[in-house]
């Protein structure tokens, strides 16, 4: 493959760049800037992540963030560094997993309504009012019930759970608890990505919902009734107590949400905060209690 097909296609995808140097060279894979191969094409975010030993007149071809341009024959130079590199690798060398139409040892209910193209791994469980929108794709050993609705697009990997009653309880005078049963569920919009082992509990009454492009890591808790606006991130670990708020394009790295808090559009809730209070749109918030950080 030779530069020029990689910028022909950016064009197609009307991203902005700026190319210097030969587009009749051949690239013939991709590798890390640590790790660099002969021949490859890789990214440099910025000029101190360029090793002591590299060689970058032996690169053949560098995605580079603007204003870390470096003294490499062949560079795109571009705001949207990162992007480009990973889009770069998915168009010209990703080789998609194969998952099958219904994976050996999975279960699906009569009720479930399945779309177009949908791929569902093995020993998953899909019991319930279920309706999976177009191109999702489910991974291995998933638990899915009740009433769940998943938009197209999605990816739901191995482990995680959708579905079940999240922790609320009753008590008599004797402080005897009673669990309380759950009613609503769970809506899933497009584009989304649940990470490995992550858990999603149904609402109690009206219904936990995840907004379209919606990223969740691995190992994170959504508790009942939370409300998750589009493109919220939320990263390992995170624990998202009940009735929750995020606004759009919310990011909350691990940390531990108060139940009922709200979160506001750009904001950003750094590794380690106990949100107590509720976070102001576009404000950065970290410690025990999170506080304002932003400067």
């Amino acid at each position: 493959m030779k530069i020029k097909d990689i910028l022909d296609w950016l064009d197609a995808e009307a991203r902005a760049y700026r190319f210097e140097g030969d587009k009749s060279k051949e690239v013939t894979g991709f590798s890390s800037l640590t790790n660099y191969k002969e021949g490859t094409v890789t990214w440099i975010k910025k000029r101190e992540n360029i090793p002591k030993h590299a060689d970058i007149h032996a690169i053949a071809l560098a995605v580079v963030q603007k204003n870390h341009e470096v003294d490499c024959p062949n560079q795109i130079i571009t705001e949207e560094s990162k992007a480009v590199f990973f889009g770069i690798i998915e168009h010209f060398f990703h080789q998609e997993s194969v998952l099958p139409e219904v994976g050996q040892g999975t279960y699906i209910s009569p009720e479930v309504v399945i779309g177009k193209n949908v791929k569902i791994g093995y020993n998953c469980v899909l019991d319930g009012k279920i309706v999976i929108g177009d191109n999702a794709q489910i991974y291995h050993n998933v638990t899915i019930i009740n009433k769940v609705t998943l938009g197209k697009n999605c990816v739901i990997q191995s482990g995680v759970e959708i579905g079940h009653d999240g922790f609320g309880y009753s008590e008599d005078r004797e402080y005897n608890k009673s669990m309380v049963k759950h009613y609503g569920g769970v809506n899933i919009g497009n584009d989304v990505w649940i990470g490995a082992n992550t858990t999603v509990a149904r609402g109690t009454i009206d219904d936990t919902n995840i907004g379209d492009g919606c990223k969740i890591d691995n190992l994170c808790q959504i508790a009942h009734n939370v409300q998750l606006s589009d493109k919220t991130a939320v990263i390992t670990g995170a624990i998202i107590l009940g009735s929750v708020k995020t606004e759009e394009n919310a990011y909350i790295a691990p940390s531990i949400i108060r139940n009922q808090a709200q979160i506001g559009a750009n904001a950003f809730v750094g590794m380690g905060a106990v949100v107590t209070k509720d976070v102001p749109e576009n404000d950065v918030v970290a410690g025990v209690p999170a506080k304002s950080i932003k400067i």
